[in-house]
Formats: C-alpha cells, structure tokens, sequence
C-alpha cells in the first residue's frame, strides 16, 4: 500500500509544474503575435486565350462520357507559356495528347509575386464537352 502512495504522490508532483506552464494568463492572450508576411501579393496565372479543339470526322459520333475530365499538371513561366504539361488523370490517349496540346497553344497571363513575374506550377482540370 506504501509504495502504491508514494507513486501517486510523485507523479502527482510532477503534473502540478506541467499544469502552471500551460496555462496562460489574461495578458499573454491579448498580446496579438506580430504576423511573418511572406510577399506583398501573389496572382495566379490567367488564361488569356483558350485554344479550341476540332475534332476530326471520322471521331464525331464517338460517344463522350458525361464526366469526361482530364486532369493536368504543368508550370506557367515568366513569359505566360505552359512548360512541362503532364497528364494526372487519363481519359484516353486520343483526348489526352489532344488537351495537351490545347494547353501548350494556349497563353497565359504569368503568375506573380510582389508584382514580378514568377514561373508558378498549376493543377488543372479540363473538362470535355460538345
């Protein structure tokens, strides 16, 4: 019974220091913590022209899914061109060379941050319909 006491009253000892250390005063919380600002803006690259695709004749009565999405991954560089455009979800080989090369033609507006131009990786979603 002794030792069992004893190891009660240690533990308990020690759990007392821990609870003062995290508990915080009235004061502690009001002080707001001064914020790290990283840039002074970031934009997002725009697309500024859509290339269209044709589809050729012998393809126009191929039937389409109705949830025909291509996922993309690529980077928009300094000058608002698409570079290093690599397919994350695959529709088919037919639609995916096709999306791709949509997306090389199109331009873009370039990404930037603090108001310089910046080379920024995208994630994009591009959805077929007729």
């Amino acid at each position: 019974m002794r030792t069992l006491s004893f190891g009660t009253l240690a533990l308990a000892s020690l759990l007392i220091p821990a609870a003062a250390f995290a508990s915080t005063s009235p004061e502690d919380a009001s002080t707001p913590a001064n914020p790290v600002r990283v840039s002074t803006g970031v934009v997002a690259p725009k697309i500024n022209n859509a290339a269209s695709i044709s589809l050729p004749t012998e393809f126009t009565g191929v039937p389409l899914p109705t949830d025909a999405k291509i996922g993309l991954k690529l980077t928009v560089d300094e000058q608002g061109n698409a570079r290093n455009v690599k397919v994350t979800k695959s529709l088919n080989p037919f639609w995916d060379a096709r999306i791709v090369e949509a997306v090389q033609k199109a331009h873009y507006s370039a990404g930037t941050v603090s108001s310089q131009p910046t080379a920024m990786d995208l994630n994009l979603d591009v959805k077929i319909a007729r």
